[in-house]
Parts: C-alpha cells; sequence; structure tokens
C-alpha cells in the first residue's frame, strides 16, 4: 500500500510518501507563501524518489486545518485532484496531527500554531485534541504543560518552567503515516473567518 501525506497550513509545505507503513520519501520546505507553486513539484519528486507509480496510491492524507486559508485549500484541492485521477482514499485531519511528537512527554500536551492575529489555533493531543482559539495569556494560565508549535517558544516564555517548549515547531506531513488518524471530512477546518483586510507588501 502507497500512501502520501501533504501538508501546506502553515510557514512550510511538506510531503511524504509510505509503503506499507514505513515512510520512504519525506520533502519539507518552510515558506511563508508560494505553496500553490511548490506543492505539485514537491509530490512529483517525492514519489520519484520513492520509486512509486501515482496508480500505486491507496490512500493520501492531508491536513484540513486550522492554519492558513489558502494553504489549506491548496492541500484539500491538490488531494481531491490526486484521488479523482488514481481513485485513491481521502483522509483529512487536524493539522495539529502534523504536529504530535514522535514520544509524547507525560503529562499535559498542547499543540498551538500563532494565527497572526494576536491569537493562538491549540489543542490539547494529550485530551480531546478538539481545536479552539485562545490568547497565550489564557493557555499558559492553564500550566504546566508541554507545548509544540510555532508559537511554543513564545508561550513557554510566559511561564518559565511551567510550560515546556518542545519539537517540531512546523508541521511535517511525514508525522501523518504509519498512523491510526481520527479522519475528518474532506473540507477546510476554519476556526477563524477569513481575512479580507489590505495586504501588506
Amino acid at each position: 500500500m502507497v500512501e502520501l501525506a501533504l501538508d501546506c497550513a502553515s510557514d512550510a509545505c511538506s510531503v511524504a510518501i509510505a509503503r506499507g507503513g514505513k515512510v520512504i520519501a519525506s520533502h519539507w520546505r518552510p515558506m511563508a507563501r508560494g505553496h500553490a507553486e511548490a506543492a505539485p513539484v514537491m509530490v512529483e519528486r517525492a514519489m520519484a524518489e520513492a520509486g512509486a507509480a501515482f496508480s500505486e496510491l491507496s490512500r493520501i492524507v492531508v491536513t484540513r486545518g486550522p492554519g492558513s486559508f489558502t494553504g489549506i485549500r491548496i492541500a484539500l484541492a491538490a488531494a481531491r485532484g490526486l484521488a479523482l485521477v488514481t481513485g485513491a482514499d481521502i483522509v483529512a485531519v487536524p493539522t495539529f496531527e502534523a504536529l504530535r511528537p514522535a514520544e509524547p512527554p507525560e503529562g499535559r500536551l498542547f499543540a498551538v500554531l500563532d494565527t497572526k492575529r494576536g491569537s493562538l489555533y491549540a489543542a490539547e493531543l494529550s485530551g480531546s485534541a478538539e481545536p479552539f482559539v485562545a490568547t497565550a495569556g489564557d493557555l499558559a494560565a492553564e500550566a504546566p504543560f508541554s507545548v509544540t508549535g510555532d508559537a511554543a517558544a513564545a508561550l513557554a516564555a510566559l511561564a518559565p518552567g511551567a510550560v515546556r517548549a518542545l519539537a517540531p515547531a512546523l508541521p511535517d506531513a511525514a508525522r501523518l503515516l504509519g498512523r491510526t488518524l481520527p479522519a475528518g471530512p474532506v473540507s477546510p477546518l476554519y476556526l477563524t473567518p477569513p481575512h479580507t483586510g489590505p495586504v501588506r507588501r
């Protein structure tokens, strides 16, 4: 069984391929924008590196949010297109699953992503993992706990010794493979409305 995982929900783009549950190719690249151009190239390179044909794909795992509105749409559209061509099943999962450490620490564990609007997308990975929006201060008040994600270091600075920042800082599609995952609808998971203000250049 050949599986492909794809994430474009944050300031990175990543693709991974697994055969028989084992990751055999993985490409990860930090980027604030340009996911639409990068993702197809990364998929082709990863498949070539894995020595796998697209006709062999049986499952596509994709992050559905929360995260970048544009990045989420790009990844879901790519997954749908590949599934249409190959007949592969799609498993859409919360972005936080691509932040889950391979060896979770003891105690409570949160995953956080900066909304870039003065708040955080968060989920307690040691609990229900239901995503929510919170301020850094409100979440720090829940200490002690460990935390992963791009806002982990800033959050840990608010409660030194009580909040411990862990890797990874950004999602990685390779973390989605070889696992049983909580699948959701193949549609965006948005926790906040899209930003429609002027674009900063």
